[in-house]
């Protein structure tokens, strides 16, 4: 059993609504804030790094199209050292944040440095469950938006249940996932649509300071990169904290996960 130093007050496991799994969602999110941001803020730094050294030894600050495309093509290597970067720190951010919020929904408490470590163990696999779901998905959109929003809901959760359920490789957290939202999908569509209307609302307002300031002028674009950093780091949390609640929420509605976790309380093994 953990010490009483790394127990916190967890949310009561039973069925939620749309608006209770945003309600824990927040509630998670304001007493994880600390763990999640530092988790992101580590992840985070090195691309961005990259990203503004490849923006201006590169010059693709350009506003010249023709331009922006050669000085692409000239630095190559480190536009694809900053794509490989980003896919990295993605999969380290969006393990060690599940792991966070996991850990806090069952009571507990992990430090960043545990969840980056344990995130250090299936990086690999995260980065193709990813690519796989985004893959599937666009597809589905791209046949038509229906089918690509149903693959969207029910690949949603993927990525947790591969990082929370061991054993797992992409093409079976893709399966767990479609099989844990059957019946449930609107409901996830439904989620995670409003979730994301949370983080447009700051992506927006970045875009239209940055619009405001190219049009009176001395507006470096580098501010943009910058800016769309700390959205990352600040904001994007929040959205693997309301799909973790939504694992949490659907096992219990389908597999009475809550009274799993009561009989380990009650009759701990060994």
């Amino acid at each position: 059993p953990l010490p009483r130093s790394r127990l916190m007050a967890a949310p009561v496991l039973r069925p939620l609504s749309i608006g209770e799994v945003l309600d824990v969602s927040f509630g998670l999110y304001r007493s994880l804030f600390f763990p999640l941001v530092v988790v992101a803020a580590i992840c985070r730094a090195l691309p961005l790094v990259v990203t503004i050294y490849f923006q201006i030894t590169s010059k693709v600050l350009t506003r010249d199209p023709a331009a922006m495309v050669s000085a692409m093509l000239d630095h190559l290597p480190i536009w694809f050292a900053g794509i490989l970067l980003s896919l990295i720190a993605s999969a380290f951010a969006v393990a060690a944040t599940t792991s966070i919020v996991s850990a806090a929904y069952l009571g507990h408490a992990v430090t960043p440095n545990e969840a980056l470590a344990r995130a250090g163990g299936i990086v690999g696999r995260v980065i193709l469950v990813s690519l796989f779901t985004t893959v599937v998905v666009m597809l589905g959109l791209l046949v038509f938006v229906i089918p690509g929003l149903i693959l969207l809901s029910g690949l949603a959760l993927a990525t947790v249940t591969l990082v929370l359920e061991r054993g797992l490789g992409p093409i079976a957290a893709m399966s767990r996932s479609w099989e844990l939202t059957a019946g449930f999908r609107w409901k996830v569509l439904v989620t995670v649509f409003v979730a994301w209307l949370f983080l447009l609302v700051p992506s927006l307002a970045v875009g239209v300071i940055a619009a405001v300031g190219r049009v009176i002028g001395g507006w470096s674009p580098l501010i943009s990169t910058v800016l769309s950093g700390l959205l990352r780091v600040f904001a994007y949390p929040f959205l693997y904290v309301v799909i973790t609640v939504l694992y949490y929420d659907l096992r219990v509605r389908k597999e009475g996960f809550d009274l799993e976790v009561l009989a380990t309380a009650t009759h701990p093994v060994g």
